[in-house]
């Protein structure tokens, strides 16, 4: 009796880890950066972000975030001056210094969604690179990235070039893949 209740209680702990997604924010860079993790407001379901939201990295260093199945919200760089330390809502839509992010929704209809966004300006190289070799990794280098890729800063349709189909940028990948964030 006691080895099924013991057997119960693995399950559903094993259920419950597998409701949740890992990111891990990886930087690759020569300075630290800084990291703001938000929820969508309005847009969850009551489904937040319950860790610290404020996060810094060092250079050469990584840490990892477990966000809950049906987060939707964004990773935000936090440059000095940006704003985007506040929900990531700051960066050249508000007149203030750039910030790069991504975004994801997490277990929308079996898949996560996500994206890189430099709508709010370019202020940092990032890759996403999901842990499922068959789903598509995102990549953006510099400001001048594809709109396959990234969206364009101050690019508020959701078009590639501002006329091509909407949301190009955004990829999709079946859940249980865990993401990694590459800085630099």
């Amino acid at each position: 009796m006691f080895r099924h209740f013991l057997v119960a209680i693995v399950l559903a702990a094993t259920s419950v880890v597998r409701a949740n997604t890992l990111i891990t924010l990886q930087n690759d860079c020569s300075f630290g950066v800084g990291m703001f993790v938000s929820s969508f407001p309005g847009s969850n379901n009551g489904i937040n972000y319950s860790g610290n939201p404020s996060i810094v990295i060092n250079a050469g260093q990584s840490t990892s975030i477990t966000v809950p199945t049906g987060w939707s919200g964004r990773i935000c760089d936090m440059p000095p001056g940006s704003g985007c330390e506040n929900n990531c809502f700051g960066g050249i839509a508000f007149g203030e210094a750039a910030c790069s992010m991504t975004e994801w929704t997490m277990d929308s209809g079996g898949l996560d969604f996500y994206d890189i966004s430099n709508i709010q300006g370019f202020s940092v190289e990032m890759n996403i690179i999901p842990s499922n070799g068959g789903c598509e990794s995102k990549s953006c280098p510099n400001v001048g990235c594809s709109c396959t890729e990234a969206y364009a800063p101050g690019n508020t349709s959701g078009q590639c070039g501002g006329t091509g189909p909407d949301d190009e940028a955004v990829a999709a990948c079946p859940v249980g893949a865990s993401y990694t964030v590459v800085y630099c």
